[in-house]
């Protein structure tokens, strides 16, 4: 089936020493505009979203393949055959250079050196140390965008994990504001930070920067910039500098609506739209969810979702947000039955239950299921046939088992490791730490850079007991910590990114996709479908801001048939 929709196409130091090393390399700002001057077009009025989507995942392969992890912790995408890498200048100027280092989507890791950027404008340059000849985005342009206009965006949201590569999210760009920075809504947080933000041709037209409390609200510095200042940027240029009292970012999030309402992949409506056109598909999917209700022990009545598999009333829900007590389930037309747990999948956290109701509406069980990366895809809810739209943003995997917490200090230190705050029954506190200490040696491993130590806390664990050495009035004092936990409320108040409910078992599946909608915590056991209204699997696990977890339909179906 096609589904037509309002699409049109008219288709983030100076470095003086290596400077004889990069000028065999120069590009000058007129040769990189030219070079990157020409952009695929097509002519039509009447993209369907299986056109949309196909090009998405022609994109897809060519991106990921040219986007990077920086220290592990940040993104930066490869803008040139020989190295050089586009990324923030807030992750630059995060780290010292001695110790920058790159990942490729393969695994492989190089040494890279810092160049010039751009702090107010939240852009940066660096370039792999190693020879080489890597694969690259070309860059697009800012200035031309559209109302509305697809884009695409990839980082490593929380930072770099063996088991998943560079997740990707849809959105529409919106406008600018302050400073010129782009506003769409491809959904980020922190780890993000200097990934490419992307049209549809694959062409690099953003760096991702910062976000506000909205998830409509993600900000990317324009590539226009990039392209007119390169020469500065490669000959190490530091320029456009914040004052001492400035903020890190504009506070101005007024946004300016394109010049353009209409450009390369434009989609009036957005998001709502593909939710509109899904939902014509999907008609009636919310008649088959339900909302569950339990009681933990206190008697705190918990509510989730679920739903219905089969004519005999097998409903599919989150094993972790159930309890046995006071089980019910509530259907679209009011309707309360009482339920019982009749198995639990503990590899996938998925439970069956079982409702007695004579007027059950069950999911239509397709025949094939497609869940490759790039899928266009919508989820229900409550007496809402399509809630949400987005992609699949990282392909079916063993969903690797939560690490342990990381060991917390439980102090506020500067970046000279000097001691500011002490938190109360924080393992610094409790271990005879004063404010005004400059913290020297963890172990035996010197500290000499803020990196330091938060390298070295990376590699703790909660309870694991660390030796501290640190300089209190002249003279080195040694103490023995025991790293505590550190508190959701302060992990919730560290950045926005993480100001949210997640699900407390968010991780451990045999077999789970990834995709970009914003669900709520407790929209778990709620249906995926395709953009032909057909189920693909159940969310089971909301991960953080932009991802949450789905368990593929056939892996449903496999629990349900070793039912005895």
């Amino acid at each position: 089936m096609k589904h037509k929709t309002n699409i049109v196409i008219t288709v983030h130091t100076g470095i003086l020493y290596l400077f004889l090393f990069f000028s065999q390399l120069h590009l000058s700002a007129q040769q990189v505009n030219e070079k990157y001057s020409k952009v695929l077009t097509s002519e039509g009025s009447d993209l369907t979203l299986e056109d949309l989507e196909s090009q998405i995942q022609k994109t897809y392969k060519k991106v990921l393949a040219s986007t990077v992890t920086i220290n592990k912790n940040a993104t930066g995408v490869l803008v040139s055959s020989d190295g050089y890498i586009l990324t923030a200048a807030h992750v630059v100027l995060g780290i010292r250079e001695e110790q920058s280092s790159i990942t490729l989507s393969d695994g492989t890791t190089y040494k890279a050196i810092h160049l010039g950027l751009d702090e107010k404008g939240d852009y940066a340059l660096m370039k792999i140390v190693d020879k080489g000849t890597w694969q690259y985005l070309e860059l697009g342009s800012s200035s031309d965008l559209g109302q509305d206009e697809t884009c695409l965006m990839f980082g490593h949201s929380t930072g770099y994990q063996v088991d998943r590569p560079a997740l990707m999210r849809i959105g529409f760009y919106k406008g600018t504001k302050a400073l010129g920075y782009l506003k769409t809504s491809c959904i980020m947080m922190p780890g993000d930070s200097g990934g490419p933000l992307v049209d549809l041709n694959g062409k690099v037209i953003g760096v991702c920067s910062h976000i506000d409390r909205s998830m409509e609200d993600n900000f990317y510095a324009p590539i226009d910039p990039v392209k007119a200042n390169w020469t500065k940027l490669i000959n190490g240029e530091r320029f456009n500098k914040r004052g001492p009292k400035e903020p890190q970012f504009p506070k101005d999030n007024e946004t300016i609506s394109p010049s353009k309402t209409m450009a390369a992949f434009s989609l009036e409506g957005g998001k709502a739209t593909v939710i509109k056109d899904i939902a014509n598909s999907a008609k009636d999917l919310h008649k088959s969810v339900v909302k569950i209700k339990s009681l933990k022990g206190d008697n705190t009545e918990v509510t989730t979702y679920g739903t219905i598999i089969n004519s005999k009333g097998y409903v599919v829900a989150k094993a972790s947000e159930l309890s046995k007590a006071g089980l019910s389930c509530e259907q679209y037309n009011g309707v309360i039955s009482p339920a019982t747990i009749i198995r639990i999948d503990e590899s996938n956290d998925l439970a069956v239950l079982q409702i007695s109701s004579k007027n059950v509406v069950a999911i239509n069980i397709p025949k094939n299921i497609d869940i490759s990366v790039g899928k266009i895809i919508g989820a229900a809810s409550f007496n809402v046939d399509i809630k949400y739209s987005g992609i699949i943003s990282a392909p079916v995997r063993k969903v690797l088992p939560e690490p342990p917490s990381q060991g917390f200090l439980g102090a506020s230190v500067t970046f000279s490791n000097k001691i500011f705050v002490l938190y109360d029954n924080g393992a610094a506190k409790l271990a005879g730490l004063n404010r005004g200490d400059i913290i020297i040696k963890f172990d035996d491993t010197k500290i000499e850079s803020s990196e330091d130590r938060i390298s070295f806390l990376k590699t703790t664990q909660v309870n694991q007991k660390i030796k501290v050495t640190v300089l209190r009035d002249g003279e080195e004092k040694e103490v023995e910590a025991t790293l505590l936990k550190e508190n959701e409320k302060r992990i919730r108040n560290r950045h926005i990114g993480y100001d949210l409910d997640i699900s407390e078992r968010k991780y451990d599946f045999t077999r789970a996709f990834t995709h970009d909608m914003p669900i709520e915590v407790n929209e778990t056991g709620t249906p995926v479908v395709d953009i032909n209204g057909d189920v693909i699997g159940i969310n089971i696990a909301k991960e953080n801001r932009t991802s949450s977890f789905v368990i593929p339909l056939n892996v449903v179906l496999q629990t349900i048939k070793n039912i005895k």
